[in-house]
C-alpha cells in the first residue's frame, strides 16, 4: 500500500494534528462513497491506512534509496544542468517561500531534471514546466523524496568543491576590501554572463543555457590565470626590491 503514495500526499503525511485520511482513502485505495463501500471497504481499510500514515510521518528522507529505474531521469551530476537552472535552483533552496512541502520538493526536482525529461528548452514560466511540476506531484512519494535528497546532497558536494577550487586561487585585494568591494558580489551573475558572451561569442540568452560546469570551469580558468599573474607580479616586485638593497 505504501508504494501507492504519491508526492502530493506528503503534505497529508506530514500534517500536524488530524490528517486528511479521506483523501488518501479515495486516492490510494479507490474508495467509492457507496453503501457497499461504507459497510465493507471503509471499515476494513480506514484504520489500516491511518496506521501507515502515522508510520510515514517519522520517515527519514536519507534512508530512502534512490530508484535508478524511476521514469523521472536525473543528470549524472547537478553540475550538468544549465547556468539558468542552477541560479533558479539556488534561489529556491536558499530563500524562504510559501510553498507546501510537496510543491517545494516538486519544483526543486523539476528544475534539476527538466532537461533530462523534456525536449523543450527549460523556461521556468512556461506551461511545459508547470505541467512537469504537476507530473512530479503524481509520481511515487518515495522515489521523489530520494531524488530530492540526492539533489540537495549533490548541490552541497559540488558547491564545496567549487568553493575550495576558487579559494585556492583567491587573490585578496586589501584596498578593494577597504572600499567595500565585498558588495560587488551582487554583480557576479551579470559579469559572468558578459564574460560568457565574449568568450563563446553567444548572446546573453544562449549564455544562460551553458552548463553550470562549463560556466564554473571558465570562471575558474580566469581566476587561476589572475592568480598566477598576481604571484608573478609579487615575485618580481620582491626581486626588484631585493636588488635595490
Amino acid at each position: 500500500m505504501k508504494e501507492k503514495f504519491k508526492l502530493k500526499h506528503l503534505d497529508i503525511v506530514l500534517a500536524e494534528g488530524e490528517k486528511d485520511i479521506a483523501t488518501l482513502m479515495v486516492d490510494i485505495l479507490g474508495y467509492k462513497n457507496s453503501i457497499f463501500g461504507k459497510a465493507k471497504f471503509f471499515v476494513k481499510n480506514f484504520l489500516k491506512i491511518k496506521v501507515i500514515t502515522s508510520e510515514l510521518e517519522n520517515i527519514d528522507f536519507n534512508s530512502i534509496p534512490l530508484n535508478e529505474d524511476s521514469h523521472i531521469k536525473r543528470p549524472n551530476s547537478i553540475n550538468e544542468i544549465s547556468y539558468l537552472q542552477m541560479l533558479n535552483l539556488k534561489g529556491l533552496t536558499q530563500n524562504e517561500n510559501n510553498l507546501s512541502m510537496s510543491n517545494y520538493m516538486a519544483k526543486v526536482i523539476a528544475i534539476s531534471t527538466y532537461s533530462e525529461n523534456r525536449v523543450s528548452l527549460y523556461k521556468p514560466d512556461s506551461k511545459s514546466f508547470e505541467n512537469y511540476v504537476e507530473n512530479i506531484m503524481n509520481v511515487s512519494m518515495f522515489d521523489m523524496i530520494a531524488l530530492y535528497t540526492w539533489i540537495l546532497n549533490d548541490i552541497k558536494v559540488t558547491s564545496k568543491e567549487w568553493e575550495e577550487r576558487f579559494m585556492s586561487v583567491e587573490v585578496v585585494d586589501k584596498d578593494l576590501e577597504k572600499a567595500g568591494g565585498a558588495g560587488l558580489s551582487q554583480f557576479n551573475v551579470v559579469n559572468t554572463i558578459i564574460s560568457l558572451c565574449n568568450d563563446f561569442n553567444v548572446n546573453d540568452e544562449d549564455a544562460m543555457y551553458k552548463s553550470y560546469n562549463l560556466v564554473m570551469t571558465n570562471s575558474y580558468s580566469k581566476a587561476y590565470s589572475n592568480f598566477v599573474q598576481e604571484n608573478m607580479r609579487v615575485k618580481k616586485e620582491a626581486e626588484y626590491a631585493a636588488n635595490k638593497k
